[in-house]
């Protein structure tokens, strides 16, 4: 008899199990499904597209070599990477989020700007959330405190900062060099307005796919446990970072904020799933994942130091208590607009799965790819 797979084995496994987990819990699936979908549309999509547009734009212009100049010697020094536009894939990362920085960091990759190894150790210092959605909806929101909001995003970027130094010295150091010269040979400046915006399109139905599922199986899993309580905050916080944030914010006081700097310092596995999806596959994501326990630890020590620092901050923690999200909503017509465009986009170019040249084609150039 033949053996199957462990790994397939286990996927099915884990479908059999999803399957009768719908069956169970039929009313939380639909309400995970559902939140998710709303996530997408009120908050995903407004926040990132744009920023997945202007991203790709700048990463492949000329001012990709000035844009992040106040990291360079970060980049230099600290990682080892001689190429300034690693800095602005560094600061297009903190600003953007995990999302921007897997796509940035790929398409600098696929590129020859960076090598492997540097590309991993621009992830393990790049892969966050950036200061809108910390500052805004976890501090404003959540913590009720704007204050709160920066002293956990100075925390994180104290330690993406520490965990890329520390990367650098763990990880083997390989004999690759970067391939920029030879890849851009030929190659017109810049990427056009509709190579991005396509690119655009590419990475948002990957997020938001991954943010509905997401959102499905924290909604059914979490049916199973109480409604709050550091249990289901842990529960939360591995599965999908917002929903992690929402549950540590009911903690109250100083656990909540500590619970919402460590679900951002986590990330998820919906995030390391996504961020998978937008790299390139040549790229490997396991000091990223590795990383993230000393992450961790580095980000609730710098968050420690900064409440004892910041005037207010021990304050404005003592006082947290449970609060209502107010999720931002984008407008009806503005979504179908959205909508619109993304589908006029996906089928006005060529998006077909047949024998034409698809615009997710990653080797423009015709160089070789690896064949599974």
């Amino acid at each position: 008899m033949k053996k199957l797979p462990l790994r397939a084995a286990g996927g099915g496994v884990c479908a059999l199990a999803l399957l009768a987990l719908l069956f169970a819990r039929p009313i939380p699936c639909i309400e995970g499904i559902r939140a998710g979908l709303a996530c997408c549309v009120n908050q995903v999509i407004p926040a990132l597209f744009p920023f997945f547009v202007v991203s790709a734009m700048i990463a492949a212009s000329p001012l990709a070599k000035f844009f992040g100049l106040a990291l360079w010697p970060y980049t230099r020094f600290g990682l080892g990477i001689r190429d300034p536009r690693a800095a602005t894939a560094l600061l297009l990362a903190w600003l953007g989020g995990f999302a921007v920085a897997a796509r940035v960091v790929s398409q600098m990759y696929g590129e020859g700007v960076v090598t492997r190894r540097q590309a991993q150790l621009l992830l393990v210092c790049g892969v966050g959330s950036g200061p809108a959605f910390v500052v805004n909806t976890v501090g404003c929101l959540l913590l009720g405190s704007p204050r709160l909001g920066w002293c956990i995003f100075a925390a994180l970027l104290l330690a993406d900062l520490a965990a890329g130094l520390l990367a650098r010295l763990l990880l083997p150091a390989g004999n690759e060099a970067p391939r920029g010269a030879a890849i851009s040979a030929g190659r017109s400046a810049g990427v056009s307005f509709v190579a991005a915006v396509q690119g655009a399109v590419q990475s948002m139905l990957t997020v938001c796919g991954f943010v509905t599922f997401f959102s499905f199986l924290n909604g059914a899993l979490g049916s199973f446990l109480p409604s709050s309580g550091p249990v289901r905050a842990t529960l939360a916080a591995l599965l999908e970072v917002t929903g992690g944030c929402v549950q540590a914010s009911g903690l109250g006081g100083a656990a909540a904020v500590y619970g919402c700097c460590a679900a951002l310092s986590i990330q998820s596995l919906s995030v390391l799933l996504q961020v998978r999806a937008l790299l390139d596959e040549r790229v490997s994501l396991l000091p990223l994942a590795a990383a993230r326990p000393v992450h961790l630890c580095l980000s609730l020590g710098a968050l420690r130091l900064l409440m004892g620092l910041v005037p207010g901050a021990a304050a404005a923690a003592a006082g947290v208590g449970g609060r209502l999200l107010v999720r931002s909503r984008t407008a009806p017509d503005a979504a179908l607009v959205l909508f619109a465009l993304c589908c006029a986009v996906l089928y006005g170019f060529n998006f077909t799965s047949g024998g034409r040249k698809s615009i997710m084609d990653k080797n423009p150039e015709g160089r070789p790819c690896r064949v599974p």
